[in-house]
């Protein structure tokens, strides 16, 4: 696995602060596994939003669905020092569209997944994954607008097509 801090780039607008990166974690079917992380953290309120999109540049097998526990707790290794609060308020989504899978046909999907968590062990099962509509998306969102995946992952200097062994540290 890769020693190097992964970029990040922070910006805050009003009272929520933003942290876009690719995070990198050892998924558990063995093997690098990444996926873009969009963490929203509001100021006035202890709530955040950890948006993880799928990216088709991952290898095959190691999706975020198949390991997000994983997920989970490589972005709270990477980024906890961001929460002052406890991480059982964060709202876990999962991201999916046409730059996870070309089979998407361009659809987006959003997925909340609910993690119960115990001092650094947490746990979900199939029960806890909730496929969003919209109306549940925006109200989870709270005014959130993704920005084109596009463009922040050319903020991050990364391709959908990109993989790992093509990365130069």
């Amino acid at each position: 696995m890769q020693n190097n801090q992964p970029k990040l780039i922070e910006a805050t607008n009003a009272n929520v602060k933003q942290i876009k990166t690719i995070l990198h974690w050892l998924h558990k079917e063995g093997g690098e596994a990444h996926c873009l992380v969009r963490l929203y953290i509001w100021s006035d309120i202890s709530k955040a939003l950890a948006v993880l999109s799928e990216l088709r540049s991952n290898p095959p097998g190691l999706d975020i669905t198949r390991d997000f526990i994983g997920v989970a707790k490589s972005l709270i290794q990477l980024l906890g020092t961001h929460i002052n609060f406890s991480i059982a308020n964060i709202v876990w989504v999962i991201h999916q569209g046409s730059f996870s899978y070309y089979e998407t046909l361009n659809r987006e999907a959003f997925t909340r997944v609910d993690l119960r968590w115990n001092a650094q062990f947490c746990e979900s099962n199939l029960s806890d994954w909730h496929l969003l509509k919209e109306a549940e998306y925006r109200a989870i969102f709270d005014g959130i607008e993704l920005e084109p995946i596009e463009e922040v992952l050319k903020e991050l200097d990364w391709t959908v097509e990109k993989r790992l062994s093509d990365t130069v540290y």
